[in-house]
């Protein structure tokens, strides 16, 4: 693989949203299974590899989005919980999957705990760049309810683990054309080179 490849793997990994997803397409379980083991590949400081994930399909997922909106409405009331509830189930015809975010705390702290986050990022990076030639779409979700308490109670997570989002993955429709990608500023505004 040359530069050219790696920027042009790079520039096309873009997030695409539910109302881009095609409900009558699943992905095939083996496609996950070739996402996550990308993932296994992030970079990691004291081989550490912090990233866990827990998948949901079919009725754990609708399951999974009912959680979300009880986790929710301990905060959300009225009209918001009622915006929140149609937008879930919205989801929940249109996502195939999705993957749970955690990161897992190295039970010795021999690192900080930034640098585990920092590694289940990455691992998520390599996630998001191997969706296209898997003809997979979709996004990186977090919000209030993803770094709650309470959702670390449904997924059972260790008194220092974290959940940092969920992946919300989908079979495209039609997919828009690449101009819909965001542009980035000069990266020669971003940097000081001394």
């Amino acid at each position: 693989m040359n530069y050219q490849d790696t920027l042009n793997l790079i520039k096309s990994r873009r997030s695409l949203y539910p109302a881009q997803m095609d409900e009558n397409k699943s992905i095939p379980e083996e496609d996950i299974w070739k996402l996550l083991e990308l993932a296994n590949y992030a970079p990691t400081h004291k081989i550490t590899e912090p990233w866990r994930f827990q998948v949901y399909a079919g009725e754990k997922l609708i399951e999974f989005y009912d959680e979300l909106i009880r986790i929710s409405s301990t905060w959300m009331t009225g009209e918001e919980l009622v915006k929140l509830r149609k937008k879930m189930d919205e989801r929940k015809s249109k996502i195939s999957h999705i993957i749970v975010i955690i990161m897992k705390r190295d039970e010795q702290e021999r690192i900080p705990v930034q640098e585990e986050e920092y590694a289940t990022a990455c691992a998520v990076q390599n996630i998001l760049l191997g969706m296209g030639p898997l003809n997979i779409i979709g996004y990186w979700g977090t919000g209030k309810a993803s770094f709650s308490k309470e959702m670390a109670e449904y997924l059972v997570l260790g008194p220092k683990d974290k959940c940092m989002g969920w992946l919300q993955l989908g079979v495209p429709k039609i997919l828009p054309p690449d101009s819909a990608r965001r542009t980035p500023g000069d990266i020669k505004e971003k940097v000081d080179w001394k």
